[in-house]
């Protein structure tokens, strides 16, 4: 094959690789902000547990960081207790050598949840990519929650976390958590996504 040809191809490839990366990065800067109820409604569970493990590698070519929750429930009920929940996400952990001299930079897109060992979360995850089996937390990074010193916030310090919410039968535990969502008790706040998994039922 001419060596022009081959740098065309090589070019071109190149050039989808970074397109691809682009539109992830782009799609996770339009995220949807999604209130409490959106996100319990489309969630295929709602685990509640410790991340146990956090490594990266490639699939098929695409870069990915597989992410492992050690389950204490699942309000949903898919999941078990105490048992290992383990996904991948796209994007590596951070830029990784690939011992050529070159630096593979596809790390996960911003907007996209990230996961750190021993972390205490209530993480709402979506239903796997068909194609590629690759899954997130749905609303993106609003789906993941870190549990510290029994408050819960996600990346946005929960912001807008019950906006259009119908909050009119909620307890007074529970009208104050909405109206101070800043860092809200995690336990109130498991106790409302619990409710409304019964209530979307």
């Amino acid at each position: 094959m001419p060596l022009a040809k081959i740098f065309s191809r090589i070019s071109l490839l190149a050039t989808l690789t970074v397109a691809a990366l682009l539109s992830v990065s782009a799609h996770a800067m339009k995220i949807k902000q999604q209130n409490l109820e959106q996100l319990v409604a489309t969630s295929e569970s709602i685990i509640i547990g410790q991340v146990s493990s956090v490594t990266d590698g490639f699939q098929n070519g695409a870069p990915y960081t597989e992410v492992t929750i050690r389950v204490g429930s699942d309000a949903k009920g898919k999941v078990k207790e105490d048992s290992e929940y383990t996904f991948r996400q796209f994007g590596l952990i951070k830029p990784r050598s690939m011992g050529n001299g070159k630096v593979y930079l596809g790390v996960t897109p911003e907007g996209f949840a990230k996961w750190n060992e021993g972390e205490q979360v209530v993480a709402f995850m979506y239903k796997k990519a068909e194609m590629t089996g690759f899954q997130t937390t749905t609303g993106m990074a609003q789906g993941k929650f870190i549990v510290s010193n029994d408050k819960a916030t996600n990346a946005f310090n929960n912001h807008g976390l019950f906006e259009g919410m119908d909050t009119s039968s909620l307890s007074a535990e529970e009208q104050n958590m909405v109206t101070n969502p800043g860092a809200i008790s995690a336990a109130t706040f498991v106790g409302l996504v619990g409710k409304l998994v019964e209530e979307g039922k």
